[in-house]
């Protein structure tokens, strides 16, 4: 394998984690309008609109750099001029590397967000019985959407290695 491959793969496995965990990033801030002093703050709602937006925007741009403008990342940082040697030899493929790197990213997600999710629907069933409302259904079906994020990424990660690579070469011939 080419340090420039290596560098590439460890590059969308970087772009790929900041994809999946900021998902959580909306919720919070959805969350967040609700505590704006219990009233209807218009200065307050506008900021928090636009640092919404603003952190959204940063965030899709480092993850399209990450994910498809590796090129550019490795020739920036001069990531390839600290090796003495062009090659390391491994026998594995850059799809293979980049599936399983999609795989315990999926893992991860699936991990992190079962337990919570499980909790989280304890309670709504507890409260149910109680005949209590619960106030916290935003949170469980966020927690439910990213359980069938990690499992998505867990069964479909061939899917998505061959949009990335696609993807990643068609930036590579278009500039």
């Amino acid at each position: 394998m080419l340090i420039n491959t290596f560098w590439k793969i460890v590059i969308k496995i970087i772009g790929l984690w900041l994809l999946f965990s900021c998902i959580s990033i909306i919720p919070q801030f959805l969350s967040a309008i609700s505590f704006i002093n219990g009233e209807l703050n218009i200065d307050g709602l506008l900021m928090l609109w636009l640092t919404l937006f603003g952190v959204i925007a940063i965030y899709i741009l480092i993850i399209r750099l990450f994910l498809f403008k590796t090129d550019y990342i490795i020739e920036k940082l001069k990531l390839e001029n600290s090796f003495n040697e062009n090659r390391i030899d491994l026998n594995m493929k850059s799809t293979t590397v980049i599936t399983i790197a999609i795989i315990v990213i999926g893992s991860l997600i699936l991990i992190e967000s079962l337990p919570n999710f499980c909790s989280r629907l304890f309670e709504y069933y507890r409260l149910k019985n109680q005949l209590t409302p619960y106030n916290e259904t935003a949170w469980l079906i966020y927690y439910f959407i990213k359980v069938v994020i990690g499992y998505l990424l867990l069964t479909n990660s061939k899917v998505l290695t061959k949009l990335i690579i696609k993807e990643s070469s068609e930036n590579q011939t278009n500039g």
